[in-house]
């Protein structure tokens, strides 16, 4: 039994696949195959239950599945550190954000990393709040910043809250919902919802509609934008509109979805060192949602 054992074992758990879970991986099918049945025959037991193409845990594959994804988690952060303690931080930064919180203070904060660390470049991508954690689980980006949905135990990926963010059901003052006093589930069900949509393939029942006609964006901006223009509904963060609450151009509707609290986090691959630039950041980013 050895590592690429059981990161073949890993990729193929997850996958159900042994050519997607090469793709993944980057190496041969046959090689991954003779791997995982290598490690079968090691342990002397029936890891996956076979059928046409797809391959499935056994009873015994899903017992040791959580060891094995931990030996392999643990290896990668093992190399990740040698590395970084070899080379020193990344010379460039990716960091992936939402727009919860307004597009000026990205940035001004953008602005003061490049000045105080000027050794390094850094590079912000916009995503949706969904899709954060999986890019940096994917290595797509190094780190990441939004609203938290995920609410789920994964040993790749640190989630670190740097404050809360309240989340509020608005419409325009225009809209109908506005003037009712008491908005009931099938009113709000029966109205256009504009939602967060995203690419992570893992289904989140946090950003499932809650109305039966919607339409999708993959920023909070866009939905803002639906909102103010069309008669949709939509929930959002405090931060991006207060602006527009201040200027009665949006009403919360009074609905029980109507005011809810979600982690504002910092995600992370699990054993990733942090950037001396991202400790700057998040102590920016909780010092704003502190003192908002």
């Amino acid at each position: 039994m050895n590592l690429t054992q059981i990161d073949a074992f890993c990729a193929v758990a997850e996958t159900g696949s042994v050519s997607e879970a090469a793709r993944q991986l980057d190496v041969n099918r046959s090689r991954l195959s003779m791997a995982i049945k290598a490690l079968e025959q090691s342990l002397n037991a029936e890891l996956f239950y076979r059928t046409g193409n797809r391959l499935t845990l056994s009873e015994i594959g899903k017992a040791v599945y959580k060891d094995f994804e931990s030996i392999s988690v643990t290896a990668a952060r093992i190399r990740r550190t040698c590395e970084q303690a070899n080379a020193g931080f990344n010379a460039e930064v990716w960091i992936a954000r939402d727009d919860a919180i307004p597009d000026q203070l990205w940035q001004d904060w953008a602005h003061q990393l490049n000045k105080r660390f000027t050794a390094t470049s850094f590079n912000l991508v916009l995503a949706s709040s969904g899709d954060l954690a999986n890019l940096v689980e994917t290595q797509q980006v190094d780190f990441a910043f939004g609203v938290d949905y995920e609410r789920i135990d994964d040993p790749r990926i640190n989630y670190q809250p740097l404050g809360k963010i309240r989340m509020m059901s608005v419409c325009n003052s225009e809209h109908p919902l506005s003037r009712l006093r008491r908005v009931s589930d099938d009113q709000l069900r029966n109205a256009m919802q504009a939602v967060m949509v995203y690419l992570n393939e893992k289904d989140n029942p946090e950003l499932q509609p809650f109305s039966r006609r919607y339409i999708g964006f993959s920023s909070f901006e866009y939905m803002l934008n639906t909102i103010l223009q069309e008669e949709a509904w939509g929930v959002l963060p405090e931060p991006l509109i207060r602006q527009y609450l201040r200027e009665q151009r949006l009403a919360v509707i009074k609905h029980t979805y109507g005011l809810t609290q979600e982690d504002y986090c910092l995600f992370t691959a699990s054993g990733m060192a942090e950037h001396p630039g991202i400790q700057w950041l998040s102590d920016s980013i909780t010092n704003y949602l502190f003192d908002f």
